[in-house]
């Protein structure tokens, strides 16, 4: 019984399309030097697993503050 009909060069392509998917919260929170980049990282590596996480790397990687900046002020009452 043969369950799939994939071949090995189509394996391949979809694990490098897998790792670059995977690679692109920490690759935008590298860009914008975030300040907790090996969070990120992590996140999105357990996200691989998960689905759910890799949406939460991926607006990390966007929302955390860039080490260069200042101080983030508080908000005004």
């Amino acid at each position: 019984m043969v369950i799939s009909h994939i071949g090995p060069l189509e394996l391949l392509v979809l694990v490098l399309v897998g790792l670059l998917f995977l690679a692109v919260p920490p690759f935008i929170a590298h860009r914008r030097g975030v300040r907790r980049l090996w969070l990120v990282v992590v996140v999105s590596v357990i996200g691989a697993f998960t689905g759910l996480f890799w949406f939460v790397a991926l607006f990390m990687a966007l929302a955390m503050p860039a080490r260069d900046s200042g101080p983030v002020p508080l908000p005004e009452r």
